[in-house]
């Protein structure tokens, strides 16, 4: 279940983001706004996984592995929560000056 939630929700995610990052860019940069885009969202998958098992722990200790998995699983949802806040305050994305 936890997999299907996670698919729609970065199948929902995904194409906002890149579209935000496009849109912040003046159109011939918005092939290098797409990579970097591509690029954290890799970076990113790569470091939380190794955080998370770093954090959750060895699987022989079950109690410890569950804490871990919570401590995991509340940081996750406080970086979306900020992240979503960061997205839905009114001109947060929306740069101040550009340089041509």
């Amino acid at each position: 279940m936890r997999r299907i939630l996670r698919g729609i929700g970065c199948g929902l995610l995904t194409p906002a983001v890149v579209a935000a990052a496009i849109a912040t860019v003046p159109a011939e940069r918005s092939g290098l706004a797409s990579a970097v885009d591509n690029t954290a969202r890799q970076t990113g998958g790569a470091i939380g996984i190794a955080v998370a098992g770093a954090v959750a722990g060895q699987p022989g200790d079950q109690e410890r592995l569950l804490r871990g998995c919570h401590a995991v699983a509340l940081g996750s949802a406080c970086l979306y929560a900020a992240a979503a806040a960061l997205v839905l305050l009114p001109g947060a994305l929306t740069p101040t000056h550009r340089h041509s």
